[in-house]
């Protein structure tokens, strides 16, 4: 028995029906999933996915440049775990706000200081070394330089928004008093696991900080080279918690000092000063009050030494060691004496000795270029 021809074509148009309406249902809910979840839309690059158009994910990608298509006004950037090297495919995006180029291998970062409304930079885990181009960064917030090769920080006195200053794992050997001056909203400063030295010179550095902040809630982390006096790691502690107790901070104590001294022209002069104290004295040499001119002939060694080469009568006098830091000053005093043949003696010898001793007289003259 067949069916009638209009019921053939009523079911026909409900199962065209039916399969336009799931369709519409499928579409609707790739829309809905797209729309909850970053995803590669048609303004996102390459590799990467969009919260929106203007801020970018492009974690562990393998990429060593920004794709090619990102928008020129993106405000955030993620681009950690990459293979960068540098920053100079940055350098038109001005109107970053957040950058994160963590876990790279970058080593130059000049083209960031065109980046100037950077709030956030996070260059933790790279080679960087020179970090001069960071002083424009002048709306900087945070700043993580983490596991570095920083050795001289000499840039962050402009950078007054600073709240987090993150610089642990790196090669600073010291700080100067003046290194963080109008820094006055820091509330975190890490410089753990650096090769400081364990001397007063930390505690110079905090009572600094301490003039500098308008609060005292500055978190300071902080750690000692093991090789000196006080190996024992600090943790994090306020700045009001931090104070001379586990110092022991002393002015200059000489504990050898140069002896006078007599020399004859042409000889070498070597004179000793060595001092203690906490932080280690700076030491400096002077002659007949002035400051001493040093050169190829006059040299200071490392241990404070004083060597002078050839010895000229000019070289007689009064030398002074001199041993400073921050808590005093001790200075000691040496007469040096240059024995030698007077101007023009020479020339009188030669009218009244003659012979051999002529001979010998006129060798030393020669040496020491005393002839006329």
């Amino acid at each position: 028995m067949t069916r009638p021809m209009h019921q053939d074509a009523t079911t026909s148009a409900a199962e065209t029906f039916l399969r336009s309406t799931m369709v519409l249902l499928l579409l609707l809910l790739l829309m809905f999933s797209l729309s909850s979840f970053p995803s590669v839309t048609a303004g996102c690059p390459y590799k990467c996915s969009c919260k929106d158009e203007l801020t970018v994910y492009c974690p562990g990608q393998g990429l060593d440049r920004i794709p090619d298509n990102i928008h020129p006004a993106t405000k955030e950037l993620y681009l950690t775990f990459n293979k960068f090297m540098d920053t100079e495919s940055l350098a038109h995006l001005t109107e970053l706000q957040s950058l994160d180029l963590g876990y790279n291998e970058i080593r130059n970062i000049e083209s960031l200081a065109h980046l100037t409304e950077l709030q956030i930079l996070d260059l933790g885990h790279n080679n960087i070394r020179d970090i001069e181009s960071l002083a424009h960064l002048t709306n900087l917030k945070s700043l993580n330089l983490e596991y570095n090769k920083v050795i001289e920080i000499g840039v962050f006195n402009n950078l007054m928004n600073l709240h987090e200053l993150i610089l642990n794992d790196n090669q600073i050997h010291k700080f100067d008093l003046e290194m963080f001056y109008g820094l006055t909203k820091l509330n975190t400063l890490d410089i753990n696991h650096n090769p400081l030295k364990c001397d007063c010179n930390i505690l110079l550095f905090v009572n600094a900080l301490k003039k500098t902040l308008t609060q005292d809630t500055l978190v300071l982390t902080w750690s000692c080279n093991p090789f000196y006096r006080y190996p024992v790691e600090i943790h994090p502690k306020s700045l009001k918690e931090i104070t001379e107790n586990g110092f022991n901070c002393t002015s200059p104590d000489v504990i050898v000092v140069p002896e006078n001294k007599t020399v004859l022209v042409g000889e070498q002069l070597q004179l000793s000063c060595k001092a203690l104290g906490d932080p280690e004295p700076f030491i400096t040499w002077a002659k007949d009050d002035n400051d001493l001119e040093l050169g190829q002939r006059v040299q200071v060694l490392q241990n404070n030494t004083l060597i002078i080469s050839k010895v000229e009568r000019t070289d007689g006098g009064q030398y002074k060691c001199v041993a400073s830091n921050f808590f005093g000053r001790k200075s000691f005093e040496a007469i040096v004496n240059v024995n030698g043949l007077a101007e023009n003696g020479c020339n009188t010898m030669f009218e009244a000795i003659p012979g051999f001793f002529f001979i010998i007289i006129l060798a030393n003259c020669l040496l020491y270029n005393e002839i006329l």
